[in-house]
């Protein structure tokens, strides 16, 4: 019976050439026979550095087959992809390998690899399919598995594709699917900085497993209030959180957006909180009375961006007002000034604001924890905030 390894690779986590290493040694040392290389089209660009790097180092040829995936939305187009290229390989031995595939398409494996009984893989790590665990919230015994897939879909923050397969598996009157509903609903929208706090008591009743759950609806409730006075703590606390799940996802374009957003929120609550100072409503008089050098007052008054009929800081320009001030929040920014330039110089040419620099884990990992350090000194509580503001995992 030949060996066949379905190897997702439209994420990768860590260098391209540090993926084909391990792959190639996997492969060699496991005896593959085959590897399905799943992804976008872009996964035809290491094809031939894959099979080169094996040849050289194992003398051998690498059997390589793709499978191509233009469209991670439409689960029906996915799945038949899935069916007819399983089919090429009868009386095979197949494994699904998700380590470098996003959580979209490792979650869809999962999926696959349930419906044909394979195992998958994340890293060194296999997980039976056909041995699920006893779940924390009681479902009907024939749904065990689909239930699995989607509390599994919801614990990667895949909320689309969760909600569509429970309305697909699940009548809209059974309980079941209307207490998921509304659980993935509310942490949709959250995802999306969409927040809107109901009376939410019949889902702490029903997920009382939960932990997190009453914790994340009081942070719910404050972050729906913008008069609530920890409402801006509490903000800059998900958006960490946020740019924490990007960076799960591997994401980590999207995890520096929300990062620097945190740092424009902090500079903008800072100034207004301690010093009555609009970030994006500056008033010149103002600035003139405050107690810093005049040499510091004239800079700042010369770099206030015009836009009509308002003044507006800038985010360099703001933090250097708060050194000026001689607040904490400005003299960290001080002290580490040069990590800071590099952070707003990467993320001008980033692939989502001005040009095409991507980040790698280890970059945004330290600019996380850069920007977590300036949150803390904002608001001491911010470990608190923090951990109300974490998303719930289901144990499964």
């Amino acid at each position: 019976m030949s060996k066949v390894l379905f190897a997702l690779g439209d994420k990768f986590s860590i260098p391209l050439h540090k993926s084909i290493t391990i792959l190639s040694k996997k492969v060699y040392e496991e005896k593959i026979d085959v590897v399905v290389l799943v992804g976008t089209k872009d996964i035809l660009d290491s094809i031939s550095d894959l099979k080169s790097f094996y040849k050289n180092k194992y003398g051998e040829e690498m059997n390589v087959s793709v499978l191509i995936l233009k469209n991670l939305d439409d689960l029906n187009y996915v799945f038949k992809r899935f069916k007819y290229k399983i089919r090429e390989f009868p009386n095979s031995k197949i494994r699904i390998n998700y380590t470098n595939g996003s959580s979209k398409l490792a979650a869809i494996s999962i999926i696959v690899a349930k419906m044909y009984g394979f195992k998958v893989e994340n890293g060194f790590t296999i997980d039976d399919t056909a041995k699920l665990n006893e779940f924390d919230v009681v479902e009907e015994k024939t749904s065990g598995s689909i239930m699995y897939i989607i509390k599994k879909l919801f614990n990667n923050y895949d909320f689309v594709v969760s909600k569509q397969l429970l309305e697909e598996n699940y009548s809209s009157l059974d309980v079941v699917e209307q207490m998921f509903t509304k659980i993935i609903d509310l942490y949709g929208q959250w995802d999306s900085f969409n927040y809107q706090y109901k009376d939410y008591d019949d889902l702490k009743d029903f997920f009382s497993n939960l932990e997190d759950l009453p914790n994340n609806l009081d942070a719910l409730k404050i972050l729906s209030d913008k008069n609530n006075k920890l409402f801006n703590s509490y903000k800059i606390a998900d958006l960490l959180n946020n740019a924490e799940r990007r960076m799960e996802e591997r994401k980590y374009e999207d995890a520096i957006i929300r990062l620097y957003r945190t740092l424009e929120l902090i500079a903008e609550a800072e100034l207004l909180e301690k010093y009555g100072i609009k970030k994006n409503d500056v008033r010149i008089n103002e600035i003139k009375q405050l107690d810093i050098e005049k040499t510091a007052i004239k800079t700042i008054i010369q770099r206030l961006d015009y836009k009509y009929p308002k003044y507006n800081l800038s985010l360099t320009s703001s933090f250097f007002l708060l050194q000026k001030l001689y607040d904490d929040v400005g003299k960290h920014y001080y002290y580490h000034k040069d990590e800071y330039q590099q952070v707003f110089q990467k993320r001008n040419i980033s692939i989502l604001v001005h040009g095409n620099y991507t980040y790698d884990l280890n970059e945004v990992k330290k600019t996380y924890d850069l920007v977590i350090s300036m949150a803390k000194i904002y608001d001491k509580n911010m470990d608190k905030y923090l951990e109300y503001t974490k998303f719930p995992t289901f144990k499964i």
